[in-house]
């Protein structure tokens, strides 16, 4: 297990206003979890760690939920749901005239609080009511 040593300057404003910023030990440590979705053992290596928080400026008491392959597959998902939300403002008459679009559309917005996202509930509903008139 390799060591990278903190730098807390490196913080963003943020973490460094939280309580326990001036408590951060000396070296980031790899942090075995269980990821949200899969439930698969998942290890945030001290390097992704150094990565998020020091260059991302990711909050300092954030903490992984989902492993590699279930974050890669949330964030398609999320741009998938951006590109079909983009669709329909541009050409609102076609996308709700197109049923396996709003079929997909509506697939991949139930699917996506599986990941640990906020379900749009509202889009859910409208998609639904769509597809059964």
């Amino acid at each position: 297990m390799k060591k990278y040593r903190i730098n807390k300057d490196a913080y963003s404003a943020a973490s460094k206003r939280s309580v326990g910023h001036e408590f951060l030990g000396d070296d980031y440590q790899d942090k075995k979890y269980t990821c949200k979705k899969c439930r698969q053992e998942a290890v945030f290596l001290a390097k992704d760690q150094k990565e998020a928080f020091e260059v991302k400026k990711v909050y300092m008491w954030a903490h992984r939920e989902l492993c590699g392959p279930c974050y890669k597959t949330m964030k398609s998902i999320r741009t998938t749901l951006r590109q079909m939300q983009q669709q329909y403002i541009q050409d609102m008459s076609a996308v709700i005239a197109d049923r396996s679009f709003l079929k997909v559309w509506l697939e991949l917005l139930e699917l996506y609080p599986k990941f640990g996202a906020k379900a749009n509930t509202a889009r859910i509903d409208f998609v639904k009511k769509q597809l059964t008139e």
